[in-house]
């Protein structure tokens, strides 16, 4: 089979290569299909042109919520054109409304929850019914097979296909905005995260199940990846890195056992209160130099309202321990909550500015399909647009309206960053080549 695998353009300033296409590409490659990936973010690229020369069977499709319009448009386009590829999309957005999904985009097959092994036997398997994780139209009608068990061994999945991804070709524009060295190429370690936050979607696909790949294994990657690439830098991008001490031990171990000369971040965030002294010692002994936080408010009942189950107040120490190890810090707050308020948001802003944070990240709340805000807001929408981004939603709150949540997550931006000793240390840490996105990245924040 050819198989055409695709990330369709979107409007982000943080461009990466997409592991998630990248194991489904490797998966089928050892399953001896050819394949091609298309990264339409990172790239200028004719996928038409591709399209018409490549002739593939199946054309994959990875769906957030921000690319739903953008994948709907898409695959009317691919149709239109005459290209007779089965279509198959999956994804966070998917995964959530498999159903909507099918009906809106007219997509032939969904792909629910983990992919690997769904869409191996999708090329392989005419009997439809038999294949679990799949949505289809029989006839006309929508079916929804059941659930597909999660990969019990994640260590069985084959690497991403870093050889057709080419990590070392992507630009200067990682999660998180920062680097140290470059190229940077993106790593998970885990997959799931056994929490329950509200706001979060990913149990969507992970079922907040925590699993773990071998030391090993994870060091195996970083030194082909080392070596054949020549990545200098790693952004970890688990949900929760940082949740097994013993994982994170065994992995700065085996990286300080191989000598590895490189730096790496956890952009995506780990939980501050997994951290104690010995730790941080540790990952900052293998090279690690930033650590992100999701605090998510700096008012303890809104944390509590959304299941975050951490305590304000030993933030502070723990962060105090990280400058110690000479690591940066950054943290991320949502604006907008549901049950936020002027007062709980202020005390958000003067939590972020009284906390030793080097970054912070205030982002607007997206109550996304999967989580417990979703049902009961889309319900209340007349006139709905898919097109929500971290600093422009129409998500309003019972005592909040849209424009004055706008409002405060500008000044939230404002009052941090535009202090003497935030700007002067953020001109030090950023290379020159960075100076365009991080100047882009302020004007659509409308600091």
């Amino acid at each position: 089979m050819k198989i055409l695998l695709i990330q369709p353009k979107l409007h982000t300033h943080v461009v990466t290569p997409p592991l998630g296409l990248g194991y489904l590409a490797s998966t089928l490659i050892n399953e001896g299909h050819e394949v091609k990936l298309l990264d339409c973010i990172a790239f200028n690229i004719d996928i038409f042109k591709t399209i018409k020369e490549f002739i593939p069977d199946f054309i994959g499709l990875t769906v957030l919520t921000i690319s739903y319009n953008v994948v709907i448009n898409l695959i009317k386009d691919i149709k239109a054109s005459g290209c007779t590829a089965k279509i198959v999309i999956g994804g966070p957005h998917v995964s959530a409304l498999p159903t909507q999904c099918l009906k809106d985009t007219h997509a032939d097959f969904c792909i629910i929850g983990e992919g690997e092994i769904t869409f191996k036997e999708l090329c392989s398997n005419n009997n439809y019914k038999e294949i679990n994780g799949l949505a289809y139209f029989n006839e006309g009608v929508i079916t929804v097979n059941p659930q597909r068990e999660l990969i019990k061994n994640i260590n069985t999945i084959p690497f991403p296909a870093w050889n057709i991804i080419k990590p070392n070709e992507y630009p200067p524009t990682p999660h998180g905005a920062f680097y140290k060295r470059f190229p940077v190429a993106p790593i998970i370690t885990t997959r799931g995260c056994p929490y329950n936050c509200t706001f979060c979607a990913s149990k969507c696909i992970w079922k907040q199940k925590l699993r773990v790949r071998s030391a090993i294994n994870v060091v195996d990657e970083i030194e082909y990846l080392n070596s054949e690439f020549g990545i200098k830098e790693f952004h970890f991008e688990d949900d929760n890195f940082t949740f097994s001490k013993v994982h994170v031990v065994n992995v700065c171990n085996e990286i300080i056992k191989r000598k590895l000369d490189i730096t790496w971040t956890c952009p995506n965030g780990v939980r501050i209160d997994k951290l104690d002294k010995e730790i941080i010692h540790t990952m900052k002994q293998a090279g690690c130099y930033q650590l992100s936080f999701g605090i998510e408010s700096g008012n303890q009942k809104i944390l509590d309202s959304i299941n975050k189950h951490l305590n304000l107040k030993i933030v502070p120490d723990i962060i105090e321990n990280i400058k110690q190890e000479g690591m940066t810090v950054c943290g991320f707050f949502i604006i907008g909550l549901p049950e936020d308020t002027e007062k709980t948001i202020e005390d958000t802003i003067n939590f972020a500015l009284s906390t030793k944070f080097d970054r912070v990240q205030f982002n607007r709340f997206i109550p996304l399909p999967g989580t417990e805000p979703f049902d009961s807001w889309y319900n209340e929408q007349s006139d709905f647009d898919w097109d929500m981004t971290c600093w422009q939603s129409t998500y309003k709150t019972v005592n909040l309206s849209n424009d004055e949540i706008s409002k405060l997550q500008q000044k939230a931006f404002r009052k941090f960053y535009l202090r003497p000793k935030i700007i002067f240390k953020i001109i030090r840490e950023i290379k020159l080549i960075q100076y365009y996105w991080i100047l882009k990245r302020m004007k659509d924040y409308k600091m």
